[in-house]
């Protein structure tokens, strides 16, 4: 697992941007996206009192010692990419031996949550039409109905990845 940490970038700003270059990274490094992960802390950089948030990115790099051959490569598409958003970009590579590193993955849940296979709730009508405003402190009880919106936002999903298979297994036929 390659492990992209972005210092001093606004966290949330990062999310969108991460989202844009998944492949583009993933093709520099010579792997699958599945195999990078960014991680975005709330961070600051900071130099004489002044927030360089933005302004300077510090990007750590944590990968297998395998890698090293595609540094060069790598650090000039990482520059590339971050230069679009920052004025300036230190890219820092840390490799380890990959017999040091351990993964555990829980094959009866997807490898990662993606905007497909997360929980998403909509504000429900019936508060809209209690009159309460968006600028106005809710009062009710945030978790009501909770536990069966859940059960029927995943039978949604369980329904939609049942058509995706069924999909998948037609193409594999007609193939």
């Amino acid at each position: 697992m390659i492990i992209i940490k972005l210092l001093g970038v606004d966290q949330f700003q990062a999310q969108s941007f991460v989202s844009d270059i998944q492949e583009e990274v993933a093709q520099a490094f010579e792997t699958e996206p599945d195999q990078i992960l960014f991680y975005a802390p709330d961070s600051f950089l900071i130099y004489r009192g002044v927030d360089q948030t933005s302004f300077y990115l510090d990007v750590e790099v944590e990968l297998p010692e395998s890698y090293h051959p595609l540094e060069n490569q790598i650090a000039d598409v990482l520059h590339k990419i971050f230069s679009k958003n920052h004025v300036h970009v230190r890219v820092l590579f840390s490799y380890f031996e990959k017999e040091h590193e351990h993964e555990f993955i829980d094959e009866s849940y997807p490898r990662f949550m993606t905007e497909e296979n997360s929980a998403h709730f909509e504000a429900d009508e019936e508060e809209e039409e209690d009159g309460v405003s968006e600028d106005e402190i809710y009062t009710g009880n945030a978790f009501a109905d909770y536990d069966e919106r859940v059960k029927e936002k995943e039978k949604e999903q369980l329904e939609e990845e049942a058509k995706r298979q069924a999909a998948r297994t037609d193409n594999k036929r007609g193939a």
